[in-house]
């Protein structure tokens, strides 16, 4: 009555990929993040709050 449902061999590596590149994502975030200049670092701490913008 019912088919049987079979996975692939392909599904099981599918996750595998997904985290992987999240992963590589983030740590290229946090490495950048972390390596930011002191300067560059407060100036876009504060730019949600600079009241110089053009609008």
């Amino acid at each position: 009555m019912f088919s049987r449902v079979t996975h692939e061999d392909w599904t099981n590596i599918v996750p595998l990929i997904a985290f992987g590149v999240l992963f590589t994502v983030f740590v290229v975030t946090t490495i950048r993040a972390l390596r930011l200049k002191p300067e560059e670092r407060e100036r876009l701490s504060t730019m949600p709050l600079d009241q110089d913008s053009d609008r």
